[in-house]
């Protein structure tokens, strides 16, 4: 058993936090109740999952040996796109129309010990998507629960939003949750840069306002201002032209073929437009189509699955067996072993621990 504490500890602080930095970019454009919400995963791998989170599950989170772990059980469903595997999402969107994303920031300063329970940082994610419905409660639960330290690179910021437009960018600087909402946000965007950083380059080097706005730089603050830019000229008309111009400004800030995830989130109408490096072909969820029920395991489906024009996504049971297949392949590439090291030893133990998973009551 303490090997396997080990492992997992290994799995919370090296793979939730040590991956390297990457020039992601997201925004949100609303007109009247239409509210989009767009994101660009700039980095080295395109794998990845597309997971069901299901209501009514009982969880606890991945923390270091001796550490007290956060314990929940969800209260809403949920879709979230994974890379590390389960419960490690980079983002995605719940029932209640919440949506958590997230983005390297190197001047993230998390909190010092203290009497809340843990978590880390990707997990963290899927923790507001299985409990909170607005911007508010995401918010509210730092009173609750706390980051855990990380021991290695790898530091990250969110922007959030919910179904009634408002949102939020995130951040935890000088140990504490430095969060820009309302009136303090006057721009709805985020990249790798602080918040303030970028607002402060933006009202001092905008980019040709309106929809022509474009990125000539890959830097974290031309991106900014650029997607803020064309967030901020957005004008609704029918919901294809509207998430069409969310892709258009995706690709205004895309960093070539280093861009391998595009995500275009309709808020009220519940459904997640994406795109990968190699499927261009836009496809389409709906939350109201997908089944959110605890029946163990979770459902999962390949991020790169093809499907014919129309046809619906096909999700599978996430079997122990199909989850470490995933991981196996996932880990074992070169370029991954070069970036993390052998991450081979943390798949059982990741498996184990899910497998403490249950439905609530039962």
């Amino acid at each position: 058993m303490r090997h396997v504490k080990t492992v997992v500890c290994v799995l919370g602080i090296f793979v939730l936090t040590g991956y390297p930095a990457s020039p992601c970019t997201t925004f949100v454009m609303q007109g009247g109740s239409r509210i989009y919400f767009g994101r660009n995963l700039d980095w080295d791998w395109e794998d990845g999952l597309i997971v069901l989170n299901q209501r009514n599950v009982s969880k606890t989170a991945f923390v270091m040996p001796n550490r007290t772990p956060v314990k929940w059980t969800s209260r809403h469903g949920s879709v979230s796109f994974n890379q590390f595997g389960q419960e490690m999402p980079f983002g995605g969107m719940n029932e209640a129309g919440l949506v958590v994303e997230n983005m390297m920031l190197d001047e993230s300063q998390y909190p010092a010990a203290d009497s809340r329970p843990e978590i880390g940082r990707l997990q963290w994610i899927q923790y507001q998507l299985d409990n909170c419905s607005t911007v508010a409660e995401v918010i509210a639960s730092d009173g609750k629960i706390r980051q855990e330290q990380p021991l290695t690179p790898g530091r990250i910021h969110y922007l959030v939003c919910d179904a009634t437009g408002d949102c939020a960018t995130i951040e935890w600087l000088g140990g504490k949750m430095v969060c820009h909402r309302g009136a303090d946000l006057p721009f709805r965007a985020l990249a790798n840069s602080t918040y303030a950083e970028s607002v402060s380059f933006t009202r001092t080097n905008a980019p040709p306002a309106g929809p022509a706005a474009r990125s000539n730089d890959a830097r974290s603050l031309s991106r900014f201002a650029c997607a803020a830019s064309r967030a901020a000229a957005f004008k609704p008309g029918e919901p294809e032209a509207d998430v069409a111009y969310a892709f258009e400004t995706l690709e205004q800030v895309r960093q070539g073929n280093y861009t391998v995830w595009q995500m275009v989130y309709d808020i009220p109408g519940r459904k997640i437009h994406y795109r990968t490096r190699s499927n261009a072909r836009q496809q389409t969820l709906e939350l109201k189509n997908l089944d959110f029920a605890c029946a163990r395991p979770a459902k999962f489906a390949d991020l790169r699955a093809r499907t014919s024009t129309g046809g619906a996504l096909e999700f599978n049971e996430l079997s122990e067996a199909q989850h470490r297949k995933y991981l196996q392949i996932f880990m074992q590439q070169e370029s991954v072993r070069k970036g993390f090291g052998d991450l081979g030893m943390l798949i059982e133990p990741l498996l184990l621990t899910l497998r403490g998973y249950s439905c609530a009551g039962k």
